[in-house]
């Protein structure tokens, strides 16, 4: 039986795709570098979408409130630290969203784990909906 691949882990991909494609193209967008953007940011959210039924489908709606808070946790320290104003480092939000950015790592390491035991449980009972 194949083992089923982890949404979450294919979003990570997806985005650092997005962080190279944006970066490739930061000196003016054509219209090919729009779609490629929107290719990857649809591929984002279809991994996205499938975590969430994964987990809503092993721990109801609690564990996507875990998806969403490592989401929220991303962006707000992003907008913080990377995607600042040059010349914002050391302010006050410079390191809150430091602090952010660390909890969305550990976040997104404890949200893995819970998908992989999601997937686990959901071999041993023969479960349809962990195939990915």
């Amino acid at each position: 039986m194949k083992k089923p691949r982890s949404y979450l882990l294919l979003a990570v991909l997806a985005s650092g795709v997005l962080w190279w494609v944006s970066d490739l193209s930061s000196s003016g967008r054509s219209p090919v570098d729009w779609l490629v953007v929107g290719v990857v940011v649809a591929a984002i959210l279809w991994n996205l979408l499938g975590l969430g039924r994964r987990l809503r489908a092993a721990g109801g709606d609690k564990a996507v409130w875990h998806e969403l808070r490592t989401l929220m946790f991303w962006l707000v320290g992003l907008m913080n630290t990377v995607w600042a104003r040059p010349g914002a480092g050391g302010t006050w939000k410079w390191w809150v969203g430091i602090v952010l950015l660390l909890l969305a790592a550990a976040d997104t390491i404890a949200l893995y784990l819970k998908e992989q035991r999601s997937i686990a449980s959901a071999n041993t009972r023969g479960d349809a909906t962990s195939e990915g």
